[in-house]
């Protein structure tokens, strides 16, 4: 969308093309990004310098231990014809060539590339480092640069160094290229991997090693050096509004710069203010990770994933849209698309009002000092508020609708920024933009003063549809302060007094006590009893497998055990429909397993979701219906593992199901704890309701994901997820303290014990959880001694270490106000 400047003068001739680059450096000028600006170093970044690290150190243990998996995908490149393989040698060789290439390019044209044939050494340096370690890890020594001609490499070598070369070389190439040769290199990445499989010298754990060896060096090195912002700078800037036919004076960058774009203020020629926004050649993937990055830390609604075209032309669209539906808006200047940046052109607006209020007020800083409460007219409010009114009928919401977005022109309110606006919104989003000005209100001028002036301008039914958004995890980070926590009840009881609507209780949480401690560890210490009784275990062999155990690894997998929480967390955001934010949920499952050692996992984590999701307006029977979907996609997921590896069990001679003597005692224990289970829940009709519930719960709940296929998968996936991160976990205890069982093996293991233990509804699982996954290591053959070793090390790293995190975690949402 592109509007023409009203009241610009005529456009000016064109200014004459820039004089061509040199002849050696000609050959790359479409294909390096131009004007990079200034470095800078990106969440992104980070995330794949940790992801990567993270699956290389898996396949390094799955290359120690290769299962039957491996060897089927490897039997299948075997047996490829022989024209597929040749087209695949080809195709090994060209990207090799392809990247050297690359790589020669750069060097010739080092004035323009500044840092970055440094980047690329130091990524080939880290890459060829980390497979040299990996290789050692994996136990197979230095690896080879070119395993040997088509299908006559060693099947045993571990990571593909040339892959892990090319991959990082490419990678951190990505910010520099323009976006077509991105999605070329990545391509080319693909096409290595596959090649290396297909003819032979890799089998697909090489490969995977590789591969995340060469993204975690990417990203490693993009965090040291820096990548360029995406950000033009003011020549171009300039540049992009002359084009436009815009002339303007005093172009400068804003003192604060929002996420994946750049503000800059200039006056145009017949003296008017405008305010420009940039949207450079990176901005889309800049966009991106602050638009995930702050979902995940502030819940912010940031615009929809779109090109930087799409973004300017969403806010235009937008601003649009609210004037014709009367609401008075900062006038749109241009909106377009020039020399590959994306500019958004408008008046910029008066100051806002929330540049007279207090520094606690909104988080800014900016004001009078006081704190206080400041003098604003009621008719300036209600005026707000007729403004936000025609907004909403109109289908539209603004998405950060704090003070500091509204301005006062001639006795009118002026709205701004419609970035994170939304077309055809539905009532929670309306809902949420009453709650958010309702709030900025409130902080500047009172509680009781702001919701009388939202009654009168919305109307008492959509301020008290407002009530269940009135939290602080609903609030955009603006608004955060001191005295946020303390408005938002005072906000609550004004709305009852005036609306007569009450909002919802509060969900009770059930306090941890040390008498509940205390019960907990006298259940470890007599289920620890009754098991070593039951199994005959020598501890004398238990505290030798601990004393010479390779701790390294131990720590690895406990560090890994911890990516459990992210995984239930992204589970839980599947089971609701409400958008969740990522970090307090992470904290929540911290705060679940420590109430879960004093009360049964499933009701407190029914408490604590309450108590958390009516945060974002659900109520309870979501919550009970979120712990249901969560324990019944569980449970089918240990089951269909648990099925396919019994299936493929006759494979793999790991595998003894009849296991040792003292097998039967340990079965014959778990046996008799689910008997005493089903008798307790039989007996006791307290726990036959709660069972009863949670069974009808699940079968209701289902309705939440069979709506939604990709709600479904996600939820599958996501408990498919943590199980294999806690047997990753597990498969670094069995290689520190018993190092013999291939990672196929553990997952049965880990699946086979999570099943038998939440059959038992004993908190914590204390003793179940060490029971079953011993039984589970003695059948497939480890002896009893270091199986009940491992299992305790498990059981440590999963549930009894990570409850004394979950203790702050608690005290952290509470006070940050996630729950009660």
């Amino acid at each position: 969308m592109t509007a023409a400047p009203a009241g610009a003068a005529p456009a000016t001739p064109p200014t004459p093309p820039p004089t061509p680059p040199p002849a050696r450096h000609r050959i790359s000028a479409g294909f390096f990004v131009a004007g990079t600006g200034s470095r800078s170093r990106r969440p992104i970044d980070v995330a794949l310098a940790v992801v990567g690290l993270l699956i290389a150190l898996g396949s390094a243990r799955a290359a120690a231990h290769r299962g039957v998996l491996d060897s089927a995908v490897r039997g299948v490149a075997e047996d490829l014809p022989r024209w597929a393989t040749a087209l695949f040698d080809a195709a090994y060789a060209l990207g090799s060539v392809y990247a050297l290439v690359v790589v020669v390019i750069v060097v010739l044209t080092v004035p323009r590339r500044g840092l970055l044939p440094f980047a690329m050494l130091l990524a080939a340096a880290a890459a060829i480092g980390g497979a040299v370690v990996a290789s050692y890890l994996a136990g197979a020594g230095l690896p080879e640069f070119d395993p040997g001609p088509v299908r006559s490499g060693s099947p045993h070598g571990f990571p593909t160094l040339r892959v892990a070369m090319v991959t990082s070389v490419l990678l951190v190439l990505r910010p520099f290229v323009v976006i077509p040769l991105r999605r070329f290199h990545v391509g080319v990445v693909a096409v290595q991997c596959l090649a290396a499989w297909a003819i032979g010298i890799a089998g697909p754990t090489d490969v995977l090693g590789a591969l995340a060896i060469g993204i975690a060096a990417a990203g490693l090195t993009l965090v040291l050096v820096g990548s360029p912002a995406g950000h033009p700078d003011l020549r171009q800037v300039s540049s992009s509004l002359a084009h436009l036919g815009i002339e303007v004076t005093g172009l400068r960058f804003a003192e604060r710069q929002p996420w994946g774009a750049r503000i800059l203020y200039a006056e145009a020629t017949d003296g008017r203010p405008l305010l420009i926004k940039v949207y450079g050649r990176d901005a889309t993937d800049a966009r991106l990770a602050a638009r995930w990055w702050r979902t995940l830390l502030y819940r912010d609604q940031a615009a929809p994933g779109a090109t930087r075209l799409q973004m300017v032309e969403h806010e235009a669209l937008l601003t649009v849209l609210a004037d014709r539906a009367g609401v008075d808006v900062d006038e749109l200047v241009a909106a377009a698309e020039t020399s590959g940046d994306a500019l958004l052109v408008l008046g910029r607006p008066a100051p806002s009002l929330a540049s007279t209020r207090g520094p606690d007020a909104d988080g800014s800083g900016e004001g009078s000092g006081d704190g206080l409460e400041v003098e604003v007219a009621d008719e300036t409010l209600r005026a707000v508020w007729a403004a936000v009114a025609r907004l909403h009928d109109a289908g539209l919401t603004h998405g950060e609708l704090t003070l500091g977005h509204v301005a006062m022109t001639d006795g009118r309110p002026v709205l701004s920024d419609f970035a994170s606006g939304v077309v055809a919104a539905d009532d929670a989003e309306r809902a949420r933009d009453v709650a958010v000005l309702l709030t900025s209100q409130a902080l500047a001028v009172g509680a009781t003063r702001a919701v009388d002036a939202a009654v009168a301008g919305i109307g008492g039914e959509a301020v008290a549809a407002a009530q269940p958004y009135l939290q602080r995890a609903a609030m955009p980070r603006s608004l955060g302060g001191q005295r946020l926590k303390a408005t938002l009840p005072a906000i609550g009881s004004a709305i009852a007094e005036r609306t007569g609507t009450e909002p919802p209780e509060p969900a009770e949480i059930v306090r941890i006590r040390w008498r509940d401690l205390l019960q907990t560890g006298l259940i470890l210490f007599a289920a620890y009893a009754l098991l070593s009784t039951l199994a005959e275990l020598d501890w004398a062999t238990v505290w030798d497998t601990w004393r010479n155990a390779t701790w390294s690894w131990v720590a690895i997998g406990f560090v890994v055990a911890q990516g459990t929480a992210f995984a239930d967390a992204a589970t839980a955001m599947t089971t609701v429909r409400t958008r969740l934010p990522l970090v307090p949920l992470v904290q929540l499952q911290y705060a679940v397993k420590t109430v879960g050692l004093a009360i049964s996992a499933t009701l407190g984590r029914v408490a604590l979701y309450t108590s958390f999701l009516r945060r974002f307006g659900e109520g309870p029977a979501t919550a009970v219906t979120a712990s249901a979907l969560d324990s019944f996609a569980g449970a089918v997921v240990n089951v269909v593992v648990v099925l396919v590896a019994l299936l493929l069990a006759k494979h793999i001679p790991d595998v003894d199901l009849a296991g040792p003597d003292n097998l039967d005692r340990i079965i014959v224990f778990i046996v008799v704890a689910v008997v005493l289970s089903a008798i307790a829940v039989s007996v006791i009709p307290k726990l036959r309701r709660h069972l009863v519930t949670a069974v009808r719960s699940a079968w209701t709940s289902l309705r939440v994901v069979t709506d939604s296929p990709a709600r479904a998968l996600g939820l599958f996936g996501t408990n498919l997820a943590s199980l294999m991160i806690t047997a990753v976990a597990m498969s670094c205890m069995v290689e520190g303290l018993q190092p013999s069982l291939p990672y196929g093996t553990v997952l049965f293991v880990t699946a086979a014990a999570a099943l038998f233990a939440s059959i038992v509804p004993v908190p914590g699982n204390v003793g179940v959880g060490e029971a079953a996954i011993a039984a589970g290591l003695v059948a497939v053959g480890v002896d009893s001694g270091p199986a009940f070793a491992i299992a305790v090390t498990q059981r440590l790293a999963t549930s009894y270490l990570p409850p004394v995190y979950g203790g702050w975690a608690l005290r952290w949402l509470r006070r940050e106000d996630y729950i009660d």
